[in-house]
């Protein structure tokens, strides 16, 4: 695994989550701009109509011979009108208006005449007089063209430009930062040929929140699935694999198998055969029964091995279940193993020597595996005396918590560099030997929960140990 490889996930969680709300916020900026100009366009019409609306007033007020006073017209106008302030009429050089103080509207009304249409002055900056050629004037109030319930409701800030200056007809709160927009518009009356000017900011408020946290939530779970797929699947591919190796491994190792159980069953086949050939001897001797009952004993027993090492190699093979561990007595094991080599070895001149110093403590263990390893120990320690006089001692007893079952035999040692490969399998260091004694028993000592090791003994000579847990009182 790569060291980038625990980030790719969440990179790729977060590249995707940015990219989402990237297209998110870009959408809902469409939006808004598309609604942003289409009420810009309403309030762009509505102060059309209130600027056409003035010219008919102007218009209407022209037609008429005897017009009441200026007075009762403003007051039956303003309910319609609020923006209107004030109206008055310039007649003969006279002011007939709703107020007593005449404006300043002659040079206004002789450009308005000389030029036949009617024409703007300001007074102040959001309010400007309209004068027709007629004579009529009126006062209007740009910030009373609309009440506040007819502008639309997501409009921020609308101006009017006037002949006094800018004029500002609506001004909500607007954020301080967001993506500007903006609509610059002349009013369609040539008498009134104001500049209508609308803002928005698109602000940081009204970005997509919700939508991208779904968007992401809902990547989040889209890519934890498909990976949890995907390590299922590279699970499920590792899981053949390893099963396509252990097939593969459990062929390649038939042979070694084979090779084993030939040199397993060698020593349980020479008692045997030994045991049989004493008892052709004793047969004719009347008062040699007794020794040929325990010799013909000594063969069932032996046979009995032979199966045990049959059915044990089998169960590694086809990977049968292994037998259930139990305590196993250490006196009896060294009973047995002295009992079967102890004569054999004498007549080598070899000495035997089994030393139970376990004080009752017992071994968990499979007593045919057990005796297995300690059989092939033996035999390995006889093949190193090489046919000359020595010494074999096998001790049991514990250490550590463990309990510990040494082979040690008075040959020459095993040299240095032998020792790492010592338990390889086919590695042997006796001519004619196949290399499988000591592969074996590691094999067996590690289905134990055990471990084997091997060393010089500083007096000279070779020491095997095995290490196994120690039964508690449930097992023993």
């Amino acid at each position: 695994m790569t060291p980038l490889r625990p980030y790719l996930l969440p990179a790729s969680w977060l590249l995707l989550s940015l990219l989402a709300g990237g297209v998110l916020l870009l959408a809902g900026f469409s939006q808004q701009r598309s609604l942003f100009q289409q009420n810009s366009s309403i309030a762009h019409r509505l102060l059309s109509q209130k600027m056409v609306q003035h010219e008919a007033v102007l218009a209407t007020l022209a037609l008429q011979q005897r017009p009441p006073p200026a007075a009762e017209l403003l007051a039956g106008l303003r309910p319609a009108m609020p923006q209107l302030l004030a109206l008055g009429l310039r007649q003969d050089g006279r002011w007939l208006g709703s107020g007593s103080t005449p404006p300043p509207l002659a040079a206004t009304l002789a450009r308005a005449r000389q030029q036949h249409r009617i024409q703007t002055q300001a007074a102040g900056v959001a309010q400007y007089w309209l004068v027709a050629p007629s004579g009529w004037s009126l006062l209007l109030d740009s910030r009373r063209l609309l009440a506040a319930s007819e502008w639309p409701a997501t409009l921020q800030r609308v101006q009017l430009q006037l002949p006094g200056g800018n004029s500002v007809l609506l001004n909500q709160p607007m954020p301080d930062w967001g993506w500007p927009m903006a609509l610059d518009k002349p009013l369609p009356t040539s008498a009134q040929p104001f500049t209508f000017h609308s803002q928005q900011r698109y602000g940081i408020a009204q970005w997509p929140w919700l939508s991208w946290l779904a968007t992401s939530a809902a990547l989040a779970l889209l890519l934890a699935w498909q990976h949890s797929r995907r390590q299922a699947r590279q699970q499920a591919q590792r899981e053949r694999e390893q099963a396509r190796l252990a097939a593969v491994s459990r062929l390649s190792t038939l042979g070694e198998m084979a090779a084993g159980m030939a040199h397993e069953l060698n020593q349980p086949l020479t008692a045997i055969l030994a045991n049989l050939r004493a008892c052709q001897r004793l047969l004719d001797d009347d008062d040699e029964r007794d020794t040929v009952r325990q010799a013909l004993a000594s063969s069932a027993a032996q046979a009995k091995r032979a199966g045990d090492i049959i059915a044990r190699l089998r169960a590694l093979v086809t990977q049968q279940a292994p037998r259930p561990l139990a305590a196993v007595d250490s006196a009896a094991l060294l009973a047995s193993v002295q009992d079967l080599r102890q004569a054999e070895l004498a007549a080598l001149g070899i000495r035997l020597h089994c030393l139970d110093a376990s004080g009752g403590r017992r071994a968990l263990a499979d007593s045919v595996a057990l005796e297995q390893i300690v059989h092939n120990l033996l035999q390995n320690a006889v093949d190193a005396l090489a046919g000359q006089p020595g010494s074999i001692e096998i001790r049991a007893d514990s250490d550590a918590g463990r309990y510990r079952l040494q082979v040690s035999d008075s040959g020459p040692g095993i040299a240095e560099a032998d020792l790492p490969q010592l338990f390889q399998p086919f590695f042997s260091t006796k001519a004619g030997g196949m290399g499988l004694g000591l592969s074996l028993c590691e094999t067996l000592a590690h289905s134990l929960h055990g471990q084997l090791t091997a060393a010089n003994l500083p007096a000279g000579g070779a020491c095997f140990t095995l290490r196994l847990p120690l039964a508690d009182e449930d097992n023993a």
